[in-house]
């Protein structure tokens, strides 16, 4: 009887112990969550999305008329838009690295007598970036050079040549084979009879106005994201962050690992998250589109920008891209109080480790314009040369200066100077 018993009871035990195995394999766990789920925020988006070949594009283009005539064209202009789209649609094949002597060719005759565009970026951009929006074949050049221009010009009556400049002074590359035509080369010189002529600068390789330059000048008013509004997009659990305030006056805000610092007052705002160094090939192009997509999925874009600088290959374990922010046809220039302009971001293998930019929105919804026109020829001359006196200037282009106030914002027209370091002034 006692046998039995034990029989019996063991029986039951293997049939509980079998039950239990099928609710732990078939069933789910119900978890009871640390907060309520409207607690958690979803990522705000603050801007518009943009895609990298947007913000890839030249910031002049240089036409060569011959017999000594110059002009200079500016993003979202007519003529602009026809000649920068018609060289992305022709295909350059096949690069022979080289340099001025064994091209055999005088490079400042040439841009005096022959007839030809000139494509600029004013920082330089590697060429597997380029591809992203021209017609590049074969094999590519050195990843560490970046292309600063592109030449096409008409040698003669039935010869076009393609040359690539680099940031290596003594470093070019011929295109052994495009479909570039003399054909193309004088479509793309026919200018309007009331164009206004360039001529090179003394003081560098850019060209200056010989006549004075209209320009539009804006007023507007703006919006500024919130502290709330960047909580959300750079926390995923906004509630468990600590804020502090600095004796300056900015905010930081922290949930442990992140960090968010934010300075009102001169409407900026930066981003960091640690992350480990790492010992692996970096790559630019990767990184670079690592980038765009953050800034698409934090925040997004407040205006129109370009890709401005990209960093040298193998410099550092980070490395930095710098988008500039242009209104219209031309870039808005910072000098050093950081409120508007630019974006900059730092990555590594892909990894965001910081991001600063501006926190303001033009509203663009009632705009007062003003027309101005930029000093050109002697005037500007004079002004320049009492410049750069005691400074060395690298370049000088049409910009915008912006004037932040309390409740409107202005973007002035004026003669940008970029420094040799990097750093940017105005002509007076």
């Amino acid at each position: 009887m006692i046998e039995q018993l034990k029989t019996a009871v063991l029986t039951l035990l293997v049939l509980a112990s079998l039950v239990q195995s099928y609710f732990l394999a078939y069933s789910y766990p119900k978890f009871d969550p640390l907060m309520p789920p409207d607690e958690y925020v979803k990522t705000d988006m603050l801007g518009t999305q943009a895609s990298i070949e947007e913000m890839l594009f030249s910031d002049q283009l240089v036409l060569h008329l011959g017999n000594g005539q110059h002009t200079v064209l500016y993003p979202n202009t007519q003529q602009y838009n026809d000649v920068w789209e018609n060289v992305k649609q022709r295909f350059m094949e096949d690069f022979r690295k080289t340099n001025a002597l064994q091209l055999g060719l005088d490079l400042e005759e040439v841009g005096s007598k022959q007839q030809g565009v000139e494509i600029r970026f004013r920082d330089g951009l590697p060429m597997n970036v380029l591809q992203r929006v021209m017609q590049l074949k074969g094999d590519l050049i050195n990843e560490s050079d970046l292309i600063t221009r592109i030449w096409i010009f008409a040698k003669d009556a039935n010869e076009v040549r393609t040359i690539l400049f680099t940031d290596t002074p003594n470093t070019l590359y011929e295109v052994t084979r495009a479909d570039f035509t003399v054909k193309d080369i004088e479509r793309f010189v026919t200018v309007d009879p009331d164009f206004i002529p360039y001529r090179k600068a003394a003081a560098g390789d850019f060209y200056l106005p010989t006549k004075p330059l209209p320009m539009t000048g804006y007023q507007m008013g703006f919006t500024q994201f919130t502290a709330d509004q960047l909580k959300r997009t750079f926390f995923v659990d906004p509630s468990v962050t600590r804020n502090l305030t600095e004796r300056d006056g900015s905010e930081i805000h922290t949930d442990g690992k992140r960090g968010l610092q934010l300075k009102n007052e001169q409407h900026w705002m930066t981003y960091s998250d640690p992350v480990a160094p790492a010992d692996s090939k970096l790559n630019i192009l990767d990184n670079l589109l690592s980038a765009v997509q953050f800034i698409n999925q934090h925040g997004g874009w407040n205006g129109t920008y370009a890709v401005q600088k990209v960093p040298q290959q193998m410099l550092s374990n980070h490395q930095a891209f710098v988008f500039r922010q242009y209104y219209g046809s031309y870039p808005i220039i910072n000098t050093g109080n950081e409120n508007m302009g630019f974006m900059k971001i730092s990555l590594q293998k892909g990894i965001v480790a910081s991001y600063e930019r501006s926190i303001i929105t033009p509203d663009t919804k009632e705009v007062i314009r003003k027309e101005v026109q930029l000093a050109g020829g002697e005037p500007l001359e004079q002004k320049l040369a009492q410049f750069t006196g005691t400074k060395q200037v690298y370049s000088v282009f049409p910009g915008y200066r912006p004037v932040i106030r309390e409740q409107t914002m202005e973007l002035v027209p004026a003669w940008a100077v970029e420094l040799r370091d990097g750093t940017y002034e105005f002509l007076e």
